[in-house]
């Protein structure tokens, strides 16, 4: 596998939509290989009762997801974004500005920006399948013994992109389109 450079990044995002909603930096002026991500919104979860049910010969197991509430969220009109304080212990889920479209023949990867761990923040994430469509969510947890103070629209992930050799598989599970969480209990696909 081997990994798009930024000149094939911006050609995909121009051609392809392949992010959507970036912001100014990195249309312009990106470094490295990847390209960074923005804090879109921060989620706090108010009540849990989640599960996970392992797969049967029958049918695939189900599952059902915390509730949660909207705390903060990036306002693209805004020129000045509000701050969200992180304390120590304290996890939510923090979804990107960017809409991510991902073609068959790419896989994206998300990396922490170093500032945030730097500042004691962690952020859980996991690879995407070719064929997601929609906001990245991610787990957002504070490691450190102090308040973090974090703006939404903050750059805090970089994605880059694997180009795949073989056959693919689209993604179809329950979180295409940037969902949160499940609600409620539903058989995985």
């Amino acid at each position: 596998m081997s990994v798009l450079g930024l000149d094939e990044i911006h050609k995909r995002i121009k051609k392809h939509s392949l992010i959507k909603n970036l912001g100014h930096r990195d249309l312009k002026n990106p470094e490295g290989v990847g390209i960074d991500l923005r804090l879109g919104s921060v989620h706090k979860i108010v009540k849990g009762g989640a599960f996970i049910e392992g797969d049967r010969q029958q049918a695939l197991g189900s599952r059902k997801g915390v509730k949660t509430k909207e705390v903060a969220k990036f306002q693209q009109e805004k020129e000045e974004q509000e701050w969200i304080v992180i304390k120590p212990g304290e996890y939510y889920l923090a979804q990107t500005v960017e809409i991510i479209n991902t073609p068959l023949d790419l896989m994206p990867e998300v990396f922490t920006r170093t500032s945030l761990f730097r500042a004691g923040l962690l952020l859980l994430n996991s690879k995407t399948d070719p064929g997601y469509n929609g906001q990245l969510t991610m787990g957002l947890t504070n490691l450190s013994p102090f308040p973090v103070k974090l703006q939404l629209g903050a750059r805090i992930c970089n994605i880059i992109f694997h180009k795949i050799k073989g056959k693919t598989v689209s993604y179809q599970g329950q979180h295409q389109g940037g969902r949160v969480s499940p609600k409620k209990a539903e058989r995985q696909v």
